[in-house]
């Protein structure tokens, strides 16, 4: 089951690097992504390989709980600002980084579980 969770969260950050890409290319900038989304090549390939090959990557689950800890505080600021910035808000432009968020907060958990070591299961 675990290994099937991990899967899910490499094709969800593969999604969300798809998204951030689109993201920036709308907004005419492909510096801007390539500047939000280096470390978004880490995460990809580390939950990759911790559905891979759970018990021989499993220490770096850990640092993959860290990384995601920072993009949902990222998340977090970024829908502050918008709601901040924006005049005319509706719901309706919190439904996209409101999901994202929701989606990272769910893989943190399973990342922050996974990252847990079998003697800490007892």
């Amino acid at each position: 089951m675990m290994r099937k969770l991990l899967f899910a969260g490499f094709i969800w950050e593969l999604i969300r690097f798809l998204y951030m890409y689109a993201f920036a290319s709308a907004s005419q900038n492909p510096d801007l992504f390539i500047w939000m989304n280096a470390q978004q090549i880490v995460s990809i390939l580390g939950m990759f390989f911790l559905a891979y090959n759970f018990e021989k990557y499993r220490q770096y689950a850990i640092l993959m709980f860290a990384a995601k800890l920072f993009s949902v505080l990222a998340d977090f600021i970024f829908i502050y600002k918008l709601s901040n910035t924006a005049r005319s808000l509706d719901i309706t432009s919190l439904l996209i980084p409101g999901g994202i968020l929701v989606l990272d907060l769910f893989f943190g958990c399973i990342l922050f579980f996974a990252s847990r070591r079998p003697e800490d299961e007892e």
